[in-house]
């Protein structure tokens, strides 16, 4: 095969189809690894516009955080009401209390005589009778 700057020679007609055939080979070496680069800059840029419309781990850590504070703030005041009506329901049951214990009083306080008057019953009623 004669060198590329020296064109003087003459060559061969299977010279030049075998030259033409190993540059052909080049070329399409080429042009392949041009592709498959086109190819990787378009499948990343692709990925990167569908990607862009997902969260990223820190922007879901911060979501995360701050959902947490809200929480966090939520159960301190659910807590503090919470605290509130276990005092309210304290105070409930102590009115009812004291009702119920006044009630109940007054109720004694009826029968209070009552031992007194069956004793008397009793006496009067274990006498023997005149006939």
């Amino acid at each position: 095969m004669a060198k590329r700057s020296d064109m003087s020679k003459p060559v061969t007609r299977g010279e030049l189809l075998e030259e033409l055939h190993a540059s052909e080979l080049r070329l399409e070496a080429k042009l392949e690894q041009k592709l498959e680069q086109k190819l990787e800059q378009k499948l990343e840029q692709k990925l990167e516009q569908k990607l862009a419309n997902y969260a990223t781990k820190v922007d879901l850590e911060i979501w995360a955080g701050a959902l947490s504070a809200r929480l966090d703030g939520r159960i301190d005041r659910l807590e503090i009401r919470v605290e509130g009506l276990y005092g309210e329901l304290a105070r409930h049951t102590q009115a009812i209390l004291e009702a119920m214990s006044t009630q109940i009083s007054a109720v004694d306080d009826k029968y209070a005589d009552l031992p007194a008057r069956v004793s008397r019953l009793e006496r009067d009623t274990a006498r023997p009778r005149r006939r």
